[in-house]
Formats: structure tokens, C-alpha cells, sequence
């Protein structure tokens, strides 16, 4: 990849905040992106779940740099940040063979994507069986990240620009480096901050370890019938709520008190979804039953119209661009697609990179056909579809959720890819989990284009950012595979240990992929009122779209925190002005978050397995 010239001025200026690439930086980075990834690939491969530590590296670095070893810079600070968070693993996909191979009868995979059966079932980790499954799954996935870097790195400036593009979690990350070496009372405010979210977090999660929950209030079974709601008592969601755009967050919350208090108890009183009295019961069923049709016609078709709608407009104004509609139009599928064509075709070495990739994913889907039965052109046209449309859809969509609300859903892919494979007719395990292998990686660009946007903040170019993930990137990922091997070998998966709740939720739900029993899910008259609707709100309202569908799709223990945190962030820029986030409040809940997520997991995992 090439280095832009404003980046590469950047670097030849900053020799004296901090040097160069600093060596004890990047491998303290890289020592903490190794322990983090083992941390979050055992949430993930139990739990389904993963948890940030940006705050934890941001910390560990200032104490040992700048309070013992003599100094530090921001760019140092930003280094260990960016490199501790770059984690890049296999865990779900090499342990869901292996879980798959020991538990189905008559299952096999092809040699390269997973060991011979007999190799699984006996516990055997001789080195012939594992190195080619192994240096596929490390390759494709590298391969595939790249792409994304390449496709972030032309439309970074477009996505950085947004005013609604916050990334709260990073954005918290990057004020805790600020407030570290500011000091005084910057970092005395975050450091007050994170003792009150310690201590309260802490209280809420002890009462746990005897069976007491004050983490979440339920009230559901009090409310009418057909009433659904619960209420997550985090401070981490509410300061969230605090950080995002305020219309982002409100609208999160009305759409989801209409949601679960006004559309629930009809669907209830229709029978159309089932009164277990169960929250999470009842969410789910309603997810599935009505809610996950207009939320995804907001995301994928509202984001189509909204180009459409602010395209027109454009034409019709003298001053096409003048609000805040214009603005986020600029993020629209359309006009995103055609600018990634003209940096590919104006920058040659961007062009042979993504040429050259796409050659060789394109050549292996054929070769290898994942696809089979089906004819290796089957595979090839999928690959493409994959490549060239549905990936980069699912990069906007994910962008946007995570920009916006710091938060996304995986359902997504069900839409973009499982549906349209499933109406074709396949029915084999083997396409349906390694598809995502043979098309850019959707996710990259939302794990480096928040430090771009606080690049002067941190001190760091795009090329810094760069180099720091792939620091982190390439041990991560190697790690990955040997420590899924020693968890499934050693501990093994499906045990009191090892339960692997998110593996079996995958096996049951390609179970129903594969034998062909799938509800549909998608009303398609609600798919595109949903997104006409959303457009249309988008356009002429204060509403986001981005909330709006959010609202609907989170469970209701999260609505109310993120609308909390909104009408704080309300009061407090109409009382004190704008500028008092800046300078106070972001503060305040970067210290608020860092140490109450920090506790949340760690009682999370003394409470359910210890």
C-alpha cells in the first residue's frame, strides 16, 4: 500500500513527540494483544460474547512508561492502544469443526478446512493432520483483512467526517490517553470517575456470587400482559448513551419503547408471538416474529433510499449539502461504491493489491468449491457476489452501527448471505461457515477508522495506525489457533469448563440451514415500510435511522440506559453549551466506562464459572 502524502509529512514531523515507531511500545502492544485475545477467544467460544480493553492497555502503558520508565509521549500511548486491541483470530471457526466433527455422526469436512475425523475423534495432534487447515484459515483471514484496510484507507476521510461517526468505545480510549498526559485536572477527573464506576459496578456484580442479581431489573412479569421490558443497570450503556449522537440515542429509545410497549402486546393479544412471562424469551420470539423485518428494510433498504431521496433533493436545492441529511448521505451505498471505484482506479498500487487478492480467493473458491455439490462456477459466482456487493454492504451497515451506537448485530448476514445461499438450494455445512473467506473482511475499517478520526488527538498518521494492526494482527492470530487446539484437546468443548454456548447455538442454527426446516423471518411487507419509513425520518426529521432500527433490534434491557445517556448529554450541552463535552464530560464517562466495563468482566467470569 502506498503512504498519502500528508501522511508521510505527518511522519517526518513527529521525530520529536516520541520518535518513530517506539520498539518498547509496540511490543507491549503486542504482549497485551496476545493476552487480551485469549481473554475474549474464551468469552466467545462459552459465551458468544467479547469485551474491549483499550482503557486497560491505555493505563498499563502510562504506568509503566511514563510513572516508571522516565516518560512518554501520546504517540507511544496511542501505539500500545491501538496494537493491545488488534487481535485477529480463528476461535469460532477452527472450534466449530472441531465441536462439529466430534459431535455429528457422519460429518466430515474437506482436509482443508479441518482435520480428518479420525484425527478429531482420537484426540491426535500429530502436525500433518492440522497444518493445512490451520495455514488456510490464518491465510484467508489475513487475505480478507487486508482487503478491508485497502478499502478504509480510500474511504477513511469520507466515513471521518461524519459528525454522527463517534465510535464511543474508541472515543473514550482515545480521551483517557488525553487526559493521561495532560494531567492535573483532566486526569483527576477521570481518575475520580473510574473509582465511583468501580465501586459501584463492583457492588452491583458481588451480591451475584450468592445468587442475587442487581445488574438488571426485570419487569415483565409486572407489567400487564403482553408487556415486555427489562432494564440493564449499567453504567457502561448509559455513558454510551451519553457519548453517541443525541438524536441517535433518542431515537434508539422511542423506537424501542414503541417496540416493546405499544406493537409487543398486540403481536401478544394476535397470537402472533407466544406470552412466555420470560423477558429474553419473549424478545427473542418477537425478534424473529416481526421486529427483525422493518429493522433490517431501515439498515438495507432505508440506507439505498436515503441516497435516493438526498440525490434528489440535491438536485432540486441551490445548496445541495447544507444540513445535516446531506451529510450523512455522503455515507450512502451509492455514492460510497463509486468512490472506492475511483481510488481504486487512480491509485495503482491500491488496484494491483485488491486485483491480486481477488484473483487468488477467486481461483481458491473454484479450485477448492466449498460449494460442493454444486458446480465449482456455482462457487465462483458466489465468491462474486460476495465480494462486490454483499461485503460491502455489510462494511456500511456494521460502520454505521458501531460509528453511531457503539454497538452491532450479526443478524445482518443472515440477510446478505445464509438467505440468498439457502434459496438456491445448498444445503452443506462447508459453504455456510467459510464463505466470509473469500470476500473483504466488512469489519476491518470499523476497528482503524476511529483512531483516524482522533488521529490528532493520539498524534499518530494513517500509516501509524496501519502498522500498529498489523503488529497486533499477525501473533494474534497464530496464537488463536494453538490456544483453540490446547482448549479443545486439554479442556474440551461442550464440558462444565468449556460449555460452549455460542458453538452450539451455530451447530443448532446451521442445523436448520442445512436441513432445510427454516421459518421465514423476513415479512417483506414490513421490510419495506421499514425502510421507507427510515429514509423518509432520515431526511426531513431529527430522527436517526441508525436508532431507529437499533431500537428495534437490542433486547429491552438496553433502551432505556442509551436513552438515559442521551437526555444527559441533552441537558448538559443546553445548560453548559456544546463545548462542555468536550471539555468535562467526555472525561467523565471515559473513566466511568473503562473501570465499570473492566469489572463487569471480571465478575462476569468469576460468576459463571467460578
Amino acid at each position: 500500500m502506498s503512504i498519502e502524502i500528508e501522511d508521510a509529512q505527518h511522519i517526518s514531523g513527529e521525530a520529536g513527540g516520541g520518535g518513530g515507531m517506539n520498539g518498547r511500545a509496540l511490543i507491549l502492544g503486542a504482549l497485551l494483544a496476545v493476552l487480551f485475545s485469549a481473554i475474549n477467544g474464551y468469552l466467545q467460544l462459552n459465551l458468544g460474547m467479547s469485551f474491549g480493553y483499550g482503557a486497560v492497555a491505555v493505563i498499563a502503558a502510562y504506568s509503566l512508561f511514563h510513572k516508571l520508565g522516565g516518560g512518554s509521549s501520546r504517540r507511544e500511548l496511542a501505539y500500545v492502544l491501538i496494537t493491545s486491541i488488534s487481535t485477529l483470530g480463528i476461535y469460532n471457526r477452527l472450534g466449530f469443526v472441531l465441536y462439529m466433527l466430534q459431535n455429528e455422526e457422519g460429518l466430515n469436512f474437506p482436509i482443508w478446512m479441518a482435520p480428518p475425523k479420525e484425527a478429531v475423534l482420537t484426540g491426535s495432534l500429530n502436525p500433518s493432520y492440522w497444518i493445512t487447515p490451520i495455514a488456510f484459515l490464518i491465510i484467508a483471514t489475513l487475505l480478507t483483512s487486508i482487503l478491508g484496510l485497502v478499502i478504509s484507507t480510500i474511504l477513511k476521510d469520507q466515513w471521518v467526517r461524519s459528525r454522527r461517526m463517534i465510535w464511543p468505545s474508541s472515543a473514550a480510549n482515545c480521551s483517557l490517553v488525553d487526559a493521561c498526559m495532560t494531567g492535573g485536572g483532566s486526569a483527576r477527573l477521570v481518575g475520580i470517575a473510574a473509582i465511583i464506576g468501580f465501586v459501584v459496578t463492583f457492588l452491583q456484580h458481588l451480591p451475584k456470587l450468592w445468587g442475587y442479581d442487581l445488574t438488571s431489573l426485570e419487569l415483565t412479569p409486572y407489567l400487564p400482559d403482553g408487556f415486555v421490558f427489562a432494564v440493564s443497570l449499567s453504567i457502561a450503556f448509559v455513558c454510551i448513551g451519553y457519548m453517541i449522537n443525541v438524536n441517535t440515542s433518542l431515537s434508539l429509545m422511542a423506537s424501542g419503547l414503541v417496540t416493546y410497549l405499544m406493537i409487543a402486546p398486540i403481536l401478544i393479544s394476535r397470537g402472533i408471538v407466544g406470552d412466555t412471562g420470560n423477558t429474553m424469551a419473549l424478545y427473542n420470539d418477537l425478534l424473529f416474529k416481526f421486529s427483525i423485518g422493518p429493522a433490517l428494510g431501515v439498515l438495507l433498504l432505508g440506507g439505498i433510499l436515503l441516497s435516493i431521496l438526498v440525490l434528489v433533493r440535491s438536485k432540486l436545492s441551490k445548496k445541495p449539502g447544507a444540513n445535516d441529511a446531506d451529510e450523512e448521505a455522503s455515507l450512502g451505498y451509492i455514492k460510497l461504491y463509486k468512490l472506492l471505484v475511483k481510488g481504486l482506479l487512480s491509485n495503482r498500487r491500491y488496484s494491483m493489491t485488491v486485483l491480486s487478492i481477488a484473483a487468488l480467493l477467486f481461483a481458491l473458491a473454484y479450485l477448492l468449491n466449498p460449494f460442493a455439490p454444486f458446480p465449482p462456477i456455482y462457487a465462483l459466482g458466489f465468491t462474486l457476489y460476495s465480494f462486490l456487493v454483499a461485503s460491502f454492504v455489510e462494511m456500511v451497515l456494521i460502520t454505521k452501527m458501531s460509528g453511531e451506537t457503539g454497538t452491532v448485530m450479526g443478524a445482518i448476514t443472515i440477510f446478505l448471505y445464509d438467505l440468498p445461499l439457502f434459496s438456491t438450494g445448498y444445503r452443506g455445512y462447508t459453504g455456510y461457515w467459510t464463505y466470509n473467506l473469500f470476500r473483504p473482511s466488512p469489519g476491518t475499517g470499523n476497528v482503524t477508522l476511529p483512531y483516524y478520526k482522533y488521529r490528532d488527538q493520539l498524534d499518530v498518521s494513517w500509516w501509524d495506525i496501519l502498522k500498529a494492526k498489523i503488529v497486533g494482527w499477525v501473533p494474534t492470530i497464530i496464537f488463536s489457533a494453538l490456544f483453540t487446539i490446547v482448549l479443545w484437546r486439554y479442556v474440551g468443548f461442550g464440558t462444565p469448563t468449556m460449555p460452549a454456548v455460542s458453538l452450539i447455538q451455530s451447530r443448532i442454527y446451521l442445523q436448520m440451514l442445512t436441513s432445510g426446516n427454516i421459518v421465514g423471518v423476513l415479512n417483506p411487507w414490513t421490510f419495506v415500510a421499514g425502510g421507507v419509513l427510515g429514509s423518509l425520518l432520515e431526511v426531513f426529521t431529527p430522527v436517526s435511522m441508525m436508532g431507529l432500527a437499533m431500537g428495534m433490534f437490542l433486547p429491552p434491557h438496553y433502551i432505556l440506559p442509551f436513552g438515559v445517556g442521551g437526555l444527559i448529554r441533552y441537558y448538559t450541552e443546553r445548560k453548559f453549551g456544546k463545548e462542555f463535552y468536550k471539555e468535562k464530560g467526555r472525561l467523565v464517562v471515559t473513566g466511568l466506562m473503562a473501570s465499570s466495563l473492566l469489572v463487569q468482566v471480571i465478575m462476569t467470569i468469576l460468576t459463571n464459572f467460578f
